[in-house]
């Protein structure tokens, strides 16, 4: 008897370790291709590892007809085998697969059809035609569930609340070889825009109200509510913002669109920091109240400071109907710079008066008059001006991407005028103007371009206040040259120039989900009447994503100065 036992316990302990062995390594598939073979092999990376049994393999041969199936053939032949290869002491278990596709199943008919208000709706119509299923193509069960997935979606942005499938069939005839789609959607009424319910407690209504993009009895849009929680959620009062269509409870074809929004404190605090190889490291600190009085006005406070400069400025807002983009502001400011390596000193205060609004071509104009007294020391010059200073600016960006964008436009046009008699220390006329583009190709290809240009219209550019007066070279102007280090000279010190001429073009290739290579090239002056030559700086760098932006680390060469190297980091987007 005891003699039994053990023989048992021998056999167990050998089918085990058999059992154990026997471990799909890898599998082979033949007479498939392109994404047949994507699909099957999709699944069997699965089965790895796995021990190779009948159960696997009645299951395998399932998995596979199924994922044949979704890519439109039906009736495949399958042999499906396992292979040991190895000695007994490395067993590796190999599944082979043979595959005969057979013939694949071609759509034949595509019946579509709406019922209701929608049969002449143009905006869901169009959808219709964009569909991807397309007749004599070979039966997709992806794109069969995508085309279903876009009719939903559209029916539901356009406001289709009530909409109901009368009909989503995929009809396959294996005797023809062919498949038959149906979709029949008895779409209901759409409807419209009904009131704006504003469930939180909130002295802001005023401003809710008036950015709402729509008027009640509007056909309803889903975007359109999208862009209205953007535009709430941009002004400066809510921490956090839900704008949504209350479904539940609509009624006599209007639907209520809620709003809940959540106030940020009384005060608010941001303490932060920095570093850039123009101004050395950065230290801020901001105050912020989001809402004063009993008309929604806010103000700023913030202060910086860095190796070269100390920056305070004190900004009040006064909202007109739109408390981004149509306000009056004032401010008040204070500016030191002590950049020993251009020899450029200077103290400036400024007060100012700006009113703000929002083209309808979406540009964002600032008309403003200001005044600066400034006292600087340049080139063994010192001095004390005053300008008052009325001008304009033209400013429009578009990105997409967040904080590390892909794709995007900007300009920025300024124009300031200051005359002699009127409390100004000269006549003058400075423009400004920028460009920036920004395009990707193919997800991991960035091409980036920048060009600027500035002109101050004066006699003598000594009588311009030094922090007027036009610079280049640094982070964001000439890399491979200091900051500021580029201008006309006087003695052999820089003075600033009339003129500014900039453009970078830059080419990025990333390389991993977080990390893009660059090359660049950039080039300009700044000049009093272009007799100097062109400063070209170019290099290569490194750009590291992050949730705050990307992170640029480039190396540039001074071609034109000698081939001088400087090292450059910024944080913050192209664009």
């Amino acid at each position: 008897m005891l003699r039994y036992f053990s023989y048992l316990c021998l056999l167990l302990l050998s089918t085990f370790s058999h059992a154990k062995d026997n471990k799909i390594a890898d599998f082979e598939v033949s007479g498939i291709k392109g994404q047949l073979l994507d699909n099957v092999s999709f699944y069997l990376e699965k089965v790895k590892n796995e021990s190779a049994t009948k159960q696997l393999k009645r299951h395998s041969l399932d998995q596979i007809k199924n994922s044949l199936k979704a890519l439109g053939y039906y009736e495949p032949e399958i042999k499906l085998s396992f292979k040991q290869e190895g000695d007994l002491a490395d067993k590796l278990v190999i599944m082979k697969v043979e595959i005969d596709q057979g013939t694949e199943i071609r759509i034949s008919e595509l019946n579509y059809h709406l019922q209701g208000e929608g049969e002449s709706d143009k905006s869901l119509t169009q959808i219709i035609k964009k569909l991807p299923l397309v007749q004599g193509e070979v039966i997709n069960h992806a794109l069969y569930e995508k085309s279903k997935s876009m009719i939903e979606s559209q029916l539901l942005e356009l406001g289709y609340f009530d909409a109901q499938w009368q009909t989503n069939e995929l009809g396959i005839s294996l005797k023809d070889h062919s498949a038959i789609v149906t979709f029949d959607v008895k779409t209901g009424v759409r409807y419209t825009y009904g009131p704006i319910v504003i469930s939180s407690q909130t002295p802001a209504v005023k401003y809710i109200r008036s950015l709402a993009p729509f008027k009640t009895g509007e056909a309803y849009q889903a975007n359109i509510v999208s862009q209205y929680n953007l535009d709430i959620a941009s002004t400066p009062y809510f921490k956090s913002v839900r704008v949504y269509a209350d479904i539940e409870h609509r009624e006599n074809k209007q639907i209520p669109i809620k709003v809940d929004v959540l106030h940020k404190p009384t005060n608010s605090y941001e303490i932060g920091g920095g570093f850039s190889t123009d101004l050395g490291a950065k230290a801020r600190i901001k105050w912020s109240k989001p809402w004063v009085g009993t008309d929604g006005h806010y103000f700023d406070t913030d202060a910086v400071v860095t190796e070269l400069e100390k920056e305070f400025e004190f900004a009040y807002t006064v909202p007109v109907d739109d408390p981004v983009n149509d306000v009056w502001r004032y401010a008040f400011g204070y500016k030191s710079e002590n950049n020993t390596d251009t020899q450029k000193y200077s103290r400036k205060l400024t007060t100012q008066l700006q009113r703000q609004w929002l083209t309808e071509s979406d540009w964002i104009r600032t008309a403003f008059i200001k005044h600066e007294r400034e006292d600087y020391e340049i080139a063994n010059e010192k001095d004390t001006t005053e300008m008052l200073l009325p001008g304009i600016s033209f400013a429009k960006k578009k990105s997409k991407g967040g904080t590390t964008p892909f794709w995007g436009n900007q300009w920025l046009f300024s124009a300031e005028v200051g005359l002699d008699n009127a409390l100004s220390s000269t006549d003058l006329l400075k423009l400004q103007f920028q460009t920036a583009v920004l395009r990707s190709y193919q997800n991991n290809h960035l091409f980036f371009t920048k060009a600027t240009l500035g002109a101050i219209l004066v006699e003598d550019i000594t009588d311009v206040p030094a922090s007027m007066r036009f610079f280049a070279g640094g982070d964001q102007s000439i890399r491979g040259f200091r900051y500021e280090s580029i201008s006309p000279e006087e003695n052999g010190v820089l003075v600033g120039g009339k003129y500014l001429a900039t453009g970078t073009l830059e080419y990025n290739y990333q390389f991993a989900p977080s990390w893009r290579a660059a090359l660049f090239v950039d080039g300009g002056t700044s000049t009093n009447d272009f007799s100097e030559d062109i400063n070209v700086g170019a290099g290569i760098g490194i750009r590291w994503l992050t949730p705050v932006g990307p992170i640029r680390i480039d190396h540039a060469w001074a071609i034109t100065d000698n081939n001088n190297t400087r090292l450059s980091v910024t944080i913050g987007p192209e664009i």
